[in-house]
């Protein structure tokens, strides 16, 4: 790994909005050996702002090494590369944190443009099971998604396809959900926009992980 190797040797200079540039050097000589710069826009930009506020440097350059490359990878590579990321950031600060910084991607995904489509996908219904309904079918090719009350508290979607750019096109599973947590975030901001109530959301399966479909638990508070 890059951080044990140049521990505390790397110098950060942002050069544009688009990009941070990192010098890894020497500790010996003060010779530059590796010049790679992480991205600032985009998916892998706004994963790389989060990682920045919650780890030090070196973690930092460790999780996201071989970024600087990633705009050139294809839609395979750019999978294998975030399986990789993923598992060095669960390394890096632990399985549960890793799903932290996931959700915090998540609730970014879930823009205000999507909050409004789920409040006016909710006032165009008479009812949450029409609004399921309508949801399922927002977008998307008919039965790709599909949401369902399983009880009055409890929805319940299944996703026939991996909708994730960045991910959807993995050879290999991954070894685990923490990717995932990204949509859970996103299906909890998206669905309180809608009922106007506090939700809670379980991944119960995912595709990239090796299932043959993607398996969601919206609870509803029981509060409400």
């Amino acid at each position: 790994m890059l951080n044990n190797f140049y521990s505390n040797n790397g110098k950060a200079i942002i050069n544009s909005l688009n990009k941070l540039s990192y010098n890894i050097t020497n500790p010996e000589t003060g010779e530059i050996i590796i010049q790679f710069d992480i991205p600032r826009t985009g998916r892998i930009g706004r994963f790389a702002k989060i990682i920045e506020s919650e780890v030090n440097q070196d973690a930092l350059i460790n999780i996201m090494q071989d970024a600087d490359s990633y705009e050139t990878y294809k839609p395979n590579k750019k999978a294998t590369w975030w399986m990789g990321a993923v598992e060095r950031l669960e390394d890096e600060v632990g399985i549960q944190e890793a799903i932290e910084i996931m959700k915090a991607c998540g609730r970014r995904c879930c823009s205000q443009g999507h909050r409004t489509t789920a409040k006016r996908l909710m006032a165009e219904s008479s009812s949450v099971e029409e609004f399921l309904v309508k949801t399922s079918q927002y977008g998307v090719k008919e039965g790709a998604i599909e949401y369902k009350l399983k009880d009055e508290r409890t929805i319940v979607g299944q996703f026939n396809r991996c909708f994730c750019g960045q991910v959807k096109r993995t050879t290999t599973p991954f070894k685990n959900r923490t990717y995932c947590h990204c949509s859970t975030e996103f299906h909890k901001h998206f669905f309180e926009a809608a009922l106007g109530k506090d939700v809670h959301v379980e991944i119960i399966q995912s595709i990239i992980s090796g299932a043959t479909c993607c398996i969601f638990l919206i609870y509803l508070n029981d509060n409400e």
